[in-house]
């Protein structure tokens, strides 16, 4: 299975660019019109901008007449003698395009050739390329593979494109949320597949690029619920026992201290506040002898069940009048808490320590009990395969009935959850200040050793020359007197030769006088050499003492530096680990109760009310807490789950607070498309926000010829900046430093840059892949960035030295994705051998989740690293246990 970058055209859907067939019989051929179209399909590829094969680019006319290694491939007015139409005719040695070529170039076609013949005839003339209309094709129902898929910071939502459109799930839940949708496409977020996404720091925005364009989606939301209304009980709040809400929200039952049970009705239904009146049931309302110990609704609102103190479970009826039904019990005088099931099932808690689940299809004959102690509400799931108790500790516990073991304990809220996820964030970011400085000090410490033997070196060596030096100049006068001799004699000679020129003997002697002057010479230089030398090395030497004794004072500061920063992060370190544990503390130990508890309407949430009106929602799948709402009862009684999948709680005095319904996504912003279609170039490969949310950087660019950035005002939409032909290919990854003062860039073209987001100059560029850079990570503290590589590689950058770190390996396809894990020197990887896996930046691996089914091309991970999506060719968004790699849930394109 190929990677979508492995090739530059669209899969199925995409868009269909309108061009002139050829006619063999064209007057006047035009360049772009006529000419242009089968020299891009089967000559351009090989011979462009960037790859300019033989020297020669064929994008321009200008740019065939000006030639490449052969010389001019065209001659104006001349076709007989152009190498191009030579070539193309393959009448030359030179045959283009060459057989088995990778683009899949093909022979022009006779009519091609007699075009392009009869263009180069009439003078070769360059024209005005013409605006390319794009016609819309209906996506193949088969095309539904995942390029891009993200995730929220928090971790709750993860995003994935499948063709032309956007799903989000809910992480927490595993649960598909639905489906992002412009209004002007007819199936769909973008007319084109999807090829990138990306979530605002705070979650609220998503960012999408398909083909042209690029789409910000908002949270649409809902009519705020949550707000404090207030139900008229009809009696004086001190006068309240209990109460409790129906489940069709239409109905409200309060028992009163004196034991009487009063059913209300509200009076229109325009909203569940409003006038309540007694339901006229002399059956019900009144004093309800003996005294009424717990009591609930069904779970079709039209029946009131109770425990009494006569060991009977009662069913009244609200709408009709006459006897209930009656089951005997045992439990009923220690009774405190009864709940139902939508079908057959009711439990029952109390005083004497124990959950009763009893079945009232077999006249309440029991069929599970479950010892616990503390009980302060019930609730049976929709499926009466689990019940929750609410307890007195501050707990909720989920039970399975049929085996009786407790399934998932929830403590805490989602801010006490968040205040500990910051709590862990902060330790894991000092961790790994504390890892680098030491590493730092670690290198510096090896520098001083190997430093340490080159200054007693230096040392030793100036000592032996301090010795050698007399000597060496001692040796200098005798050589001196030696030369000075034999200088004398070749005078003496060559006088007494000058007195008898014929004679032999005394030529002889000269010669003789004059071979030992030159060897007394010799003599003088070396000697004279020597102590030079041993001169210049002890100068040397203590030139270099001065480097190492100063290198080593240098490093001495930044060990003490690092030492500084080091001991300030262990202190940062030791107060969050104090803060944590407080934190911890403070979940198992609540100033605030719970005193009731139900499932959601589909059993995926579990909510509960506190006794300062605080409203509860966790993730049942995940056990994670994620939604807290704050009430202002002083005494809240009652919590139910409505139809939309929402939570209301009612206090005794009336009042009613509402958790918020399930937010959808609404279109907020268009980046070209049909209103600007010369913004972007091409697909829009990359989009990320900066930290701060207020900038959306967009990578892409026409293939084969440039890598284009733009940068956006995320409120406005307006264009703050247009770095045009940055690479010599498409920008297809992208990811601002944690700053924001640096966005780094990744390219088809096989390399990597960083750019000042401010000044927009280079600051760094990485050259280390021999294919497409897939994907770009900053460390979190922007010290090391990470580059995945189609090449089936992985590079770490030191954004310090400017220079790699180290080169990570193990893959045997294309390395798609990665990112960065949290506060982390970890990064989790997607490739297209079936493969999800986390290495280190120093190369070190830490897991692997391997066999999957198909190409992988996306990853994300939450920040502490228990939660990692990804998807690939065959369509599925999985989800994983991060820290043991087990699949925990797995969503198909159909599975809504």
């Amino acid at each position: 299975m190929k990677s979508r970058f492995s090739s530059y055209c669209f899969l199925a859907a995409a868009a269909v660019l309108t061009l002139s067939p050829v006619v063999s019989g064209v007057d006047n051929p035009d360049f772009y019109r006529d000419v242009y179209p089968f020299l891009k399909s089967n000559c351009i590829s090989c011979h462009n901008k960037t790859t300019t094969k033989a020297g020669l680019n064929m994008e321009t006319p200008a740019l065939m007449i000006e030639g490449g290694d052969s010389g001019p491939s065209i001659v104006p007015g001349n076709s007989t003698e152009s190498l191009i139409v030579e070539a193309s005719a393959h009448s030359i040695d030179m045959e283009m395009p060459p057989k088995n070529n990778k683009t899949d170039a093909k022979d022009l076609t006779k009519a091609e050739i007699a075009i392009l013949k009869k263009w180069i005839d009439q003078g070769a003339k360059a024209s005005v390329q013409q605006k390319r209309q794009v016609v819309w094709k209906s996506l193949a129902p088969g095309v539904h593979p995942i390029y891009t898929v993200t995730m929220t910071e928090d971790g709750r939502f993860a995003a994935c494109g499948r063709s032309n459109q956007i799903f989000i799930y809910d992480i927490a839940t595993r649960q598909f949320v639905g489906q992002v949708v412009d209004k002007k496409e007819k199936s769909g977020a973008h007319k084109a597949l999807v090829n990138a996404l990306s979530f605002s720091p705070d979650g609220n925005l998503l960012a999408s690029g398909g083909f042209r364009e690029v789409k910000i989606w908002e949270k649409a939301e809902p009519p705020a619920k949550n707000n404090i209304e207030k139900l008229n009980v009809g009696i004086p709040q001190p006068d309240v026992a209990n109460l409790t809400i129906s489940p069709d929200a239409e109905k409200l039952a309060v028992l009163t201290r004196a034991g009487k049970l009063i059913v209300s009705q509200r009076s229109d239904s325009r909203a569940i506040s409003g006038e309540l009146y007694p339901v006229q049931s002399p059956t019900v309302q009144g004093t309800v002898p003996p005294i009424v110990t717990a009591y609930t609704w069904s779970a079709d609102s039209q029946s009131v069940l109770t425990i009494e103190g006569d060991k009977t479970l009662r069913i009244w009826p609200i709408t009709e009048t006459g006897a209930p039904r009656e089951i005997a019990i045992e439990e009923g005088p220690t009774t405190i808490h009864l709940a139902t099931g939508p079908g057959k099932l009711v439990a029952t808690a109390g005083k004497d320590s124990k959950v009763r689940i009893r079945d009232l299809s077999q006249n309440g004959k029991l069929i599970r009990e479950i010892p616990r102690a503390g009980v302060t509400g019930l609730a049976i799931s929709p499926d009466e395969k689990s019940i929750a108790t609410s307890g007195a500790d501050g707990a909720v516990r989920v039970w399975d009935i049929a085996s009786g073991k407790q399934t998932i304990e929830l403590w805490g809220s989602l801010s006490a959850n968040q205040e500990i996820e910051e709590l862990e964030w902060k330790l894991s970011r000092e961790r790994l200040e504390q890892s680098f400085q030491k590493s730092g000090i670690t290198k510096i410490t090896a520098q001083d050793k190997a430093l340490d033997v080159l200054l007693q070196k230096a040392k030793d060596a100036i000592v032996a020359m301090n010795k050698a030096l007399p000597v060496k100049e001692k040796a200098i006068k005798p050589v001196e007197e030696a030369r000075i001799a034999a200088q004398k004699a070749v005078d003496d000679a060559r006088t007494a030769l000058e007195a008898a020129p014929d004679d032999a003997k005394l030529e002889k002697a000269l010669i003789t006088a004059k071979d030992k002057l030159i060897t007394a010479q010799t003599n003088e230089s070396s000697a004279l050499a020597a102590f030079k030398a041993v001169q210049s090395n002890i100068s040397d030497a203590e030139e270099q003492v001065k480097r190492i004794t100063q290198t080593t004072t240098e490093n001495a500061e930044k060990v003490e530096e690092a030492n500084r920063i080091t001991t300030e992060s262990k202190a940062r370190h030791a107060e969050a680990i104090k803060a944590l544990a407080v934190a911890r503390k403070a979940i198992k130990s609540p100033t605030a109760r719970p005193v009731g508890v139900t499932f959601s309407n589909h059993g995926n949430r579990i909510a509960s009310v506190l006794d300062d009106g605080t409203i509860n929602v966790w993730a049942i799948a995940s056990g994670k807490p994620i939604e807290e709402v704050k009430g202002n009862a002083t005494a809240i009684y009652a919590i139910m789950s409505r139809s939309d999948g929402t939570f209301l709680s009612c206090g005794a005095d009336g009042t009613t607070v509402s958790t918020s319904p399930t937010v959808a996504w609404k279109l907020k912003t268009t980046l070209g498309g049909d209103s600007d279609p010369t913004l972007f170039a091409d697909r829009v490969n990359a989009v990320t926000f900066s930290p701060d949310g207020k900038i959306l950087a967009t990578g892409g660019g026409e293939p084969s010829r440039a890598g284009d950035i733009d940068l956006f005002e995320v409120e406005t939409g307006k264009s703050i900046a247009s770095w045009k032909d940055r690479h010599d290919d498409s920008v297809v990854s992208l990811d601002f430093s944690p700053d924001g003062k640096l966005l780094a860039s990744g390219s088809a073209d096989k390399v990597a840059r960083v750019f000042d987001v401010t000044t927009a100059e280079p600051t760094h560029l990485f050259e280390g892949h021999t294919h497409h850079v897939l994907g770009v990570s900053f460390r979190v503290d922007g010290r090391v960035l990470a580059t995945a590589g189609a090449d089936g590689t992985v590079n770490a950058w030191d954004m310090i030295l400017g220079e790699k770190k180290k080169k990570i390996v193990g893959w045997n396809k294309e390395v798609t994705s990665l990112q960065f894990i949290g506060a982390t020197n970890q990064i989790v990887t997607s490739a297209g051998d079936n493969l999800i896996r986390i290495v280190t930046d120093d190369g070190g691996q830490i897991r692997s989740i391997s066999k999957l089914p198909d190409f992988m091309q996306s990853a994300a991970s939450t920040p502490d690293g228990t939660t990692i999506v990804g998807g690939g060719e065959d369509s599925y968004l999985r989800i994983w246990n991060g820290t043991n790699g087990k699949e925990l849930a797995a969503f198909g394109s159909s599975d809504h």
